[in-house]
């Protein structure tokens, strides 16, 4: 049997190098930090406000419901990354795509966090409940705060107008008040200080509206993300990222297939003397400058 031009094998390791790299990056959404990582990040970013370091352990403490504290976590529906940003926030506030986000360390994923909510905890729903000093028979406190930021000010601004807990639940059944006991049972002090919530540079808009928000059926607000991601599901039944997957793992096994087939055909024609040196390595490199294009590609998406 003709042994691989040195060439040659020099190509296929640089395969499994780039294989390898793929699944590194696959090996970070894995990679898990703890509460107390979560809230001094908080408390060392340049970005959150006096209020968020103030309860910066309360942050841990939600993000741990977030996503049990892993780093490259996806939802399989919009969100993203240690405290689950969703796609159009990480485009506004860390300017990278998604797949970009999900490799950040734990503190560059915390300072855009950081970013959006010192907004947003700027705005209406937020000042107008910590104004109530009590919410449907229950403390207003930092934990109830976040929670209202965290599942959108709209969305906290009709359960404001219900009056009730229940004013609002998400695709899950999550409530606001459900997601603060959750953060509350994690560890963060049900006496978490509040404080002025308006600090750390941003100005209060009474005028705020939430943007990019369509009502939901229960007359809630739901992010346009969320909102096409909810209309595809119901009328395919299969959920947006179950078919990226699938449409993703179809193309590297079909771009396989194929590369695969040419490079061993042309190895043939090597072995039998029909081609020479030069034209085998022009033909392999062909080969693997595809298979790379199409890595390179489905890491952007």
């Amino acid at each position: 049997m003709t042994a691989l031009p040195f060439n040659f094998r020099w190509l296929i390791l640089a395969i499994l190098v780039m294989a390898t790299l793929m699944a590194a990056r696959q090996t970070h959404a894995q990679d898990r930090v703890t509460a107390a990582d979560v809230a001094n990040a908080v408390r060392n970013s340049p970005n959150a406000s006096p209020w968020l370091r103030a309860n910066a352990d309360a942050v841990g403490s939600l993000a741990m419901f977030e996503s049990g504290g892993r780093l490259g976590i996806y939802n399989g529906s919009c969100c993203y990354g240690v405290l689950q940003l969703n796609t159009q926030n990480i485009k506004d506030y860390a300017d990278v795509k998604p797949a970009v986000f999900q490799t950040w360390s734990l503190q560059q994923q915390v300072d855009a966090w950081s970013k959006l909510t010192t907004q947003m905890l700027a705005t209406k729903p937020p000042a107008s409940l910590i104004a109530l000093g009590k919410f449907d028979g229950r403390t207003v406190d930092g934990n109830l705060i976040l929670s209202c930021v965290q599942l959108g000010v709209g969305n906290c601004q009709t359960m404001i107008k219900s009056g009730k807990c229940t004013g609002f639940a998400d695709s899950n059944g999550t409530t606001i008040c459900a997601m603060a006991d959750k953060v509350a049972g994690g560890g963060a002090s049900s006496g978490t200080p509040t404080g002025p919530i308006a600090g750390g540079g941003t100005s209060y808009n009474p005028s705020w509206t939430p943007s990019s928000c369509v009502p939901d059926g229960g007359g809630g607000c739901m992010s346009m993300n969320a909102a096409i991601g909810a209309g595809f599901q119901a009328g395919s039944g299969i959920s947006m990222a179950k078919l990226r997957s699938f449409n993703q793992m179809l193309l590297v096994v079909v771009t396989l297939l194929v590369v695969g087939s040419a490079m061993i055909g042309v190895w043939q024609r090597y072995a039998r003397g029909v081609i020479e040196t030069a034209d085998l390595m022009l033909y392999m490199k062909r080969g693997l400058i595809i298979v790379c294009m199409v890595f390179v590609v489905m890491s952007l998406f």
